[in-house]
């Protein structure tokens, strides 16, 4: 009997020194828990404890909280970041070799195509013009003389002389062409309009053949080139509207259209290369800014209901649809999300028509509920999914 006792007894130390030491067991102190709640029920008056998705008392309706289908346009919105460049564009070259001997402006101006710019040293090409203008003006007469004398058949000038003068005549003037060409050369002008860059080039200073003067941009109209994923392939048509931002102009929305894309789909990196025409009229946007080109489509109006409301089973995505204080399941196909609402394709779906959107996991199809104005406690309510 000693030994009895004593095997109790140690039994006894080690159960406690396992409390002691690890806790009460789950089980055993849900065991007294659930004799406590009970004892604490019996004192109340047996009163159930309210939860989300509690039954009505009296009845086995499940209060809910329900939302209306509303329907709306989602707009897809699209966005890639983007250099901008000048739709147009040179830089201009030297076709000569000579002194400058004139910088026709300064600073960087806006300038027309067609202005001066550089005047070089162009003293022996003006000669060379006087001297085939010289050249020219002799073989005309010689050949104005021959035409004479033979319109009065004197027999001196031969068929053969007329054809040397006439050919005398030609090479001059080509050669006097030839001049002229050369001495224009000396005069560099704009080719375009446009914004001139940063000139390095002074009075006095070589400039050789092939040189190059000056970058020149025409940026009325900024050019951003930018990539989109192959699931916009779809809203991608010429002049279609686009919007831009740029961090170098915090606020200001610019307007732009697409003027061309790719033809195929980049096999890395998933995405079609676009480009998209920005309006600068107002000179504010440089060539080189980073823009953010937003692509936006609406669709056709949608079901839009809470995101809580879309719920998840084997065979699909469904809502509860609640009617005449019943639910029913009806099966739906999702289609968008944006922050906490989603755009659902449902026949069953009608502008008015209300969703269960907190309770859902406590019904049933032909449930009977009660529709509460605000929200039952949040620890039964859905966590929406992560998009």
């Amino acid at each position: 009997m000693k030994h009895i006792l004593s095997l109790i007894a140690a039994a006894i130390l080690i159960f406690a020194a396992y409390i002691y030491q690890f806790g009460m067991p789950a089980g055993i102190s849900a065991l007294f828990s659930d004799k406590t709640d009970q004892t604490a029920s019996g004192q109340q008056g047996g009163a159930p404890q309210a939860n989300s998705g509690r039954r009505a008392r009296g009845s086995s309706a499940t209060y809910v909280t329900l939302a209306d289908v509303a329907f709306r346009p989602y707009e897809d919105t699209f966005s890639s970041i983007g250099t901008g460049v000048a739709k147009q564009s040179v830089t201009l070259v030297s076709e000569v070799s000579g002194q400058i001997k004139q910088v026709m402006f300064e600073g960087t101006p806006q300038v027309s195509a067609g202005d001066v710019l550089l005047q070089l040293e162009n003293t022996s090409q003006r000669i060379n013009v006087e001297i085939a203008q010289a050249n020219l003006s002799q073989a005309e007469d010689t050949l104005e003389r021959y035409n004479l004398l033979q319109s009065r058949n004197s027999g001196i000038v031969t068929a053969t002389s007329m054809k040397e003068s006439e050919s005398a005549v030609a090479v001059t003037r080509g050669n006097l062409a030839l001049a002229q060409k050369e001495l224009e050369d000396r005069t560099i002008k704009s080719p375009i309009d446009g914004r001139l860059g940063l000139v390095e080039w002074e009075v006095g200073d070589f400039l050789s053949n092939g040189a190059e003067i000056v970058d020149i941009n025409n940026t009325e109209t900024i050019l951003v080139t930018f990539e989109l994923p192959e699931r916009a392939m779809n809203l991608l048509e010429l002049d279609k509207d686009v919007f831009a931002t740029t961090p170098a102009i915090n606020g200001k929305i610019f307007n732009g259209k697409i003027i061309a894309f790719d033809s195929t789909i980049d096999e890395t990196t998933r995405t079609i290369t676009v480009k998209a025409e920005i309006d600068n009229h107002e000179g504010r946007l440089w060539p080189g800014m980073t823009f953010e080109v937003m692509l936006r489509q609406a669709t056709e109006p949608l079901a839009a209901v809470p995101a809580m409301a879309l719920t998840w089973t084997r065979d699909g995505t469904q809502v509860w649809l609640a009617e005449e204080g019943k639910v029913r399941a009806v099966p739906v196909i999702f289609r968008y999300r944006q922050d906490d609402t989603i755009w659902i394709e449902s026949d069953d779906l009608k502008q008015g028509t209300k969703v269960v959107v907190e309770g859902v996991q406590k019904l049933r199809p032909g449930a009977s509920i009660v529709a509460e104005e605000t929200s039952p406690p949040s620890s039964d309510a859905p966590s929406p999914s992560a998009e």
